[in-house]
C-alpha cells in the first residue's frame, strides 16, 4: 500500500487540529476555574472569621506574656482586624496584671496597635508599692509589644482612693507611669 503525500498532509492536518482543540479546551477550563475563584472572594471579604476567639502570645523562652479574647473577630489580607468585645490580659509573673476591655477593637497594622473603642475599662493590679489602678475612657490605642496605652479622649483614673480626671493620657505599663495631657484634676484622700 502506497502512502501519498496528500494522505500524509491530511493526517498531519488532523493531528494539528486535534492538538489545537486540546489546547483551547485546556485554556478555557483553566480560565473558567480562575474566574470561579475570583467571583467567590471579594476585595472586602475577610480572610477568616472567628467566634469566641482566644489567642495567647508567648515569649521566646515559651512563657505566656499576653492573652487576647474576642466574642467575634475578622481578619483581612491587608492586615486589618476587627473585633467585638475585645479583652487583653497580660500574663507575665514579674509585673502586675493589666486588663483592657471595650465594645470594639480595630487594628490596621496586623495587631501592632489596637484601637479599643466604646466603654473602655483598663485595670492594673496593685503590688507592695502601688495601689491598684483603673481608668475609663471612650477609646484608647493599645500597643501590645511595648505595653503602652494612649488616648486623646477624656479619662477618669482611680488609683487606690485617689481620683484623677483629664483629657489625653499616655500610660506605660512597664515603667508604671501615667501622664495626663490636659485639664488635670485630682482628688487625693489623705492616708493614715
Amino acid at each position: 500500500m502506497k502512502v501519498h503525500m496528500r494522505d500524509r498532509f491530511a493526517a498531519l492536518l488532523g493531528i494539528g487540529l486535534l492538538v489545537l482543540l486540546i489546547g483551547a479546551s485546556y485554556y478555557y477550563a483553566v480560565r473558567t476555574d480562575m474566574s470561579t475563584y475570583k467571583s467567590q472572594t471579594h476585595a472586602g471579604s475577610p480572610d477568616f472569621v472567628a467566634r469566641d476567639l482566644v489567642v495567647t502570645e508567648f515569649e521566646a523562652d515559651g512563657t505566656a506574656k499576653r492573652r487576647l479574647f474576642a466574642e467575634y473577630a475578622e481578619h483581612f489580607n491587608d492586615g486589618r482586624m476587627n473585633s467585638v468585645k475585645p479583652r487583653m490580659v497580660t500574663l507575665r509573673a514579674d509585673e502586675p496584671q493589666l486588663k483592657a476591655v471595650a465594645d470594639t477593637g480595630v487594628s490596621t497594622d496586623n495587631g501592632q496597635s489596637i484601637l479599643f473603642s466604646g466603654n473602655v475599662h483598663v485595670t492594673r493590679a496593685g503590688d507592695k508599692e502601688h495601689a491598684p489602678m483603673s481608668f475609663t475612657t471612650t477609646h484608647v490605642t493599645v500597643f501590645p509589644d511595648t505595653n503602652r496605652l494612649e488616648t486623646d479622649a477624656p479619662v477618669r483614673i482611680v488609683s487606690g482612693s485617689d481620683v484623677t480626671t483629664g483629657v489625653g493620657m499616655t500610660m506605660d505599663h512597664v515603667d508604671r507611669t501615667v501622664q495626663i495631657h490636659n485639664n488635670v484634676r485630682t482628688s487625693v484622700i489623705p492616708r493614715n
